[in-house]
């Protein structure tokens, strides 16, 4: 059975009582027995407090910020880190200027593009390769948004634009949560030298991907499909660089024995039907994160989703008292390469 920590009130009481029994109130007429034994039962509840402490830090999944890190180091699971995003902007000016690296832009949210590369005007204009100066999602721009230089340029028009395609790919610093599963995952799941789970373990450590799913002989013996979504984008499915991204950063592990495809999933939108009671605003809002977090846990390439853990989880949100789920009707049955995701909610 668990050990319980007493109460400070408990502590106080307990000691007091140690005190009395002890003959501590006969000896004084005005006995400072009752202040001795809250002083002592502090400091002994601060005790029991540094004890519970110490005992969520005996393992990864209880243990805080800077344990976990130690912790991490022992299977070599670092922390993926935030990236920039990159792109290119599109320039006008006079034809031959130089526009040399390090030269700066700035969009109207405030993020500030460094070019990545000395480029010269042809006839006019050209496209500036350029990334984000700081990392993370807040980096990302959208193509055809208006910039402007930070320093003129003699030759070259102030202001400028995104090209087409945006500065994209700017993720934030693996949420610490989501860090622990991998590190956990790590302890559970031991490496082979390439089985199924290896592939989806190395996945996981490229910046941006969330979930993967590894399928052996996807094209026959010899070959493996690894399929990567991006959670944390607007659109969970990767580009070609960034599938391609997975792919060169994994081929650089796996045995090269094997043939890798790496491919985004086709998603298949769920759509639902609900009857609240009560239906109210709160309500619903509290069933579309239920049901989005449902989709997020147990959705699975090609497996299928269940209709009555989809009720379950309706019936779990605080605050419902009945309900019906119209759609959908069946469990959700995709195909090998799909990925099922929660479609648009009809309320009835």
């Amino acid at each position: 059975m668990p050990f319980e920590i007493p109460t400070l009130p408990a502590l106080v009481q307990r000691a007091a009582e140690d005190l009395a029994r002890a003959g501590v109130d006969g000896v004084l007429r005005r006995s400072d027995s009752a202040v001795l034994a809250r002083v002592h039962s502090g400091g002994v509840f601060g005790l029991y407090g540094k004890l519970a402490w110490m005992a969520r830090q005996i393992l990864p999944d209880t243990c805080e910020e800077d344990m976990l890190a130690r912790w991490a180091q022992l299977k070599d699971v670092g922390r993926t880190a935030a990236t920039r995003a990159t792109g290119a902007v599109s320039v006008t000016g006079t034809t031959g200027i130089l526009v040399r690296a390090g030269f700066v832009w700035q969009a109207a949210s405030g993020v500030r593009l460094v070019a990545t590369a000395d480029t010269v005007l042809i006839a006019g204009a050209a496209d500036v390769p350029v990334q984000a100066e700081t990392p993370g999602q807040a980096g990302n721009v959208l193509a055809g948004s208006a910039v402007s230089a930070i320093s003129p340029l003699g030759g070259l028009v102030d202001q400028g634009v995104v090209a087409a395609g945006g500065i994209v790919g700017g993720t934030d610093q693996e949420p610490l949560e989501r860090w622990r599963r991998r590190v956990v995952r790590a302890f559970r799941v031991q490496p082979h030298g390439g089985d199924a789970a290896d592939y989806e373990t190395w996945a996981l450590e490229v910046p941006g991907i969330t979930r993967a799913w590894c399928r052996p002989r996807w094209m026959g013996p010899g070959t493996v499909g690894l399929f990567v979504v991006r959670d944390d984008d607007a659109s969970i499915i990767p580009d070609e660089a960034e599938l391609a991204a997975v792919r060169d950063y994994i081929e650089a592990k796996m045995p090269v024995t094997a043939d890798l495809y790496v491919l985004a999933p086709t998603l298949l939108s769920v759509p639902v039907q609900i009857r609240m009671d009560p239906d109210t605003e709160t309500l619903r809002g509290l069933v579309t994160v239920a049901l989005q977090d449902l989709f997020y846990s147990e959705a699975d390439l090609g497996g299928r989703l269940y209709r009555t853990h989809m009720s379950a989880t309706i019936s779990n949100v605080p605050g419902e008292t009945d309900h019906t789920l119209a759609l959908p009707a069946a469990d959700v049955v995709p195909a090998a390469n799909e990925l099922p995701v929660l479609g648009a909610i009809t309320w009835l």
